[in-house]
């Protein structure tokens, strides 16, 4: 009992985790350039057919004083895999993301809402993350 009590308390720790990410060759000014384009121009065109959605709502409210951003997005896709039935997905997401006073910047992701599934949230957050690499290493070049 003792055991299961113990896998239970570390799956929990490990599971609510907040995601984040540093830059550490980019300026606080810079990231939050690219973090507000990264939530203002969502991009789910995945190799993965799981991961690829549409965008049907995507509401961004960035706060450059407190460095916090909200994002309210709504998703939707038909996934049709071989050999299996049609299936139409829609997804809601109300995240807010947190650029903090760090240096290097440094910036955490978290969902408004509780999470059912955290593996979700990892995915989302490692897609904003991407999305933000991208848009700094495309800067440089």
């Amino acid at each position: 009992m003792k055991r299961i009590v113990l896998f239970a308390c570390v799956l929990c720790c490990v599971g609510c985790s907040t995601p984040q990410h540093t830059w550490p060759n980019n300026t606080r000014d810079v990231v939050w350039t690219a973090m507000v384009a990264a939530a203002n121009a969502p991009d789910y065109d995945a190799v993965d057919p799981r991961k690829r959605w549409i965008v049907m709502e995507n509401l961004v409210d960035d706060d450059a004083s407190r460095g916090n951003i909200k994002v309210r997005r709504s998703l939707a896709r038909s996934l049709l895999l071989p050999l299996q039935n049609e299936q139409v997905d829609q997804r809601e997401w109300f995240f807010s993301i947190q650029l903090l006073q760090d240096n290097p910047p440094t910036a955490t992701f978290d969902s408004v809402h509780t999470t059912i599934v955290p593996a979700r949230l990892l995915d989302e957050a490692n897609r904003f993350f991407n999305t933000v690499d991208d848009l700094l290493q495309s800067s440089q070049d």
